[in-house]
């Protein structure tokens, strides 16, 4: 901005408050709809390195703001500021960061980020946060591998693990004198039967959608469930073309479709339409994270909730797949040192060592994993998880997670998951045999770097 003459007490304008003052300008004329902030953080006179400002999507704005007023009491005189995306934060972000428009000091990202942001210098490497070590230390297995960036650095900590849990109507298997299937071939069997004996039509309500790559997460949680494993090396080579687990589980999916045990338009229905399939009553089986099931298990939300119950995956391992979002530091950050508190804070211990967020919101509010084993075995949080869950089997579960590794670092990674779901859609449908599907994932992956 040019120098001006106005005033001699004229408040300096940075380059922090200015993009503050203007997205809240956007937000005010209605622009919240283009995926232009819709909140801003504290008000400051400009670019004080007290001031932070935390990013994320506008949906959990009220779910943080306890965790925001927690901060800004305890933490004093920092103080923690919201910037919030109305929509497609993914992309708005990736497009403020790409401009030099990044005006927050700490923000999250799903998988397939870490890469190209650390390549280009739009996040900080996290080796000079104090106690790092100590946090990698505690977390649980996989964990670590999925904050590093191409230079073998550490560049985030967890915002939350999930993992693909099965789920089962009780009142369903007992009309068949059943119990939960330990295998896929008696899953298939009692599925069968439940729908010749009319108890649900559609006795399966997988998510076989493309909206979060879910088809994708949980072809990975039934591939591992049978011992096929990681999709992935840890070098990155895909473990798809040739191997007998992921085409079987194909096969067994074509059958589940071709026999009317799925509901025919499940490609097409919505994540919400989805879950109120299972969540109503409708279907005998499911599959999703934990958030979801405690979604399930909520009688304000599920009419089928008291019967609903998580067991483990049928399968001969009963192994599943895990995945994650991850909070890091903006490179832009005017306050490096403080907003190393904060997201030490949001994602870490926190100065007294408590886990607050971690443990408050992600595990006990949200029933989802820390990512760390000291809270994941917490009494308290074990306590608000059987509320909704059979804490025996779901501890059970998390202890046979199977994650992708370094490969959801990887800058491609979003595409490919993408394509695969298209891909396996068009196995399901007999358009593609399941060794063309695996053959075709297969080799797009190798042409990736």
């Amino acid at each position: 901005m040019a120098p001006t003459n106005a005033s001699p007490a004229a408040p300096h304008v940075t380059r922090r408050s200015f993009l503050r003052g203007t997205m809240a300008l956007g937000a005010v004329a209605g622009l919240g709809g283009t995926g232009l902030l819709t909140a801003c953080g504290s008000a400051d006179d400009g670019g004080s390195p007290n001031d932070l400002q935390m990013h994320h999507d506008a949906a959990v704005g009220p779910l943080f703001k306890p965790y925001v007023d927690y901060f800004n009491t305890n933490y004093a005189p920092l103080k923690l500021g919201t910037s919030y995306v109305a929509q497609d934060y993914l992309t708005v972000t990736n497009q403020q960061l790409a401009g030099g428009n990044a005006s927050y000091d700490v923000l999250f990202a799903d998988e397939g980020y870490l890469e190209s942001w650390s390549k280009n210098q739009w996040v900080r490497s996290l080796k000079d946060l104090p106690g790092l070590d100590k946090l990698v230390a505690n977390m649980n297995p996989g964990v670590a591998d999925a904050l590093k960036g191409p230079d073998g650095e550490v560049y985030a900590l967890p915002y939350f693990q999930g993992a693909e849990l099965f789920a089962v109507n009780t009142a369903h298997l007992k009309k068949i004198d059943a119990s939960a299937p330990a295998t896929w071939e008696e899953f298939l069997e009692q599925a069968r039967e439940l729908k010749a004996k009319g108890i649900s039509q559609t006795p399966y309500s997988p998510y076989w959608i493309k909206y979060a790559f879910l088809m994708w997460h949980q072809f990975a949680a039934e591939v591992a469930s049978e011992g096929g494993g990681s999709l992935f090396d840890p070098s990155g080579k895909a473990n798809l073309a040739g191997n007998p687990v992921a085409r079987a589980t194909l096969e067994r999916w074509r059958t589940l479709y071709s026999e009317g045990l799925v509901p025919k338009d499940l490609f097409t229905t919505d994540y919400g339409g989805v879950t109120n399939v299972f969540g109503g009553g409708k279907s005998s089986f499911s599959m999703r994270y934990q958030a979801q099931v405690v979604g399930w298990k909520d009688p304000k939300q599920s009419s089928a909730a008291k019967d609903i119950k998580n067991v483990l995956m049928p399968g001969k391992t009963r192994q599943t797949h895990g995945f994650g979002a991850y909070w890091m530091l903006s490179y832009n950050t005017e306050g490096e040192k403080n907003a190393g508190t904060v997201i030490d804070y949001l994602g870490g211990a926190g100065k007294d060592g408590a886990y607050h967020v971690p443990k408050n919101l992600v595990a006990t509010a949200l029933g989802l994993s820390s990512g760390y084993r000291s809270v994941d075995s917490d009494p308290a949080v074990l306590k608000s998880w059987a509320k909704w869950a059979d804490v025996d089997a779901l501890t059970g579960q998390l202890a046979k997670t199977v994650p992708l590794g370094p490969v959801t670092t990887k800058t491609w990674y979003p595409k490919f998951a993408d394509m695969a779901c298209a891909v396996l859609q068009e196995v399901v449908l007999g358009k593609k045999t399941s060794d063309q599907g695996l053959k075709e994932l297969s080799d797009f992956a190798g042409t990736q770097k």
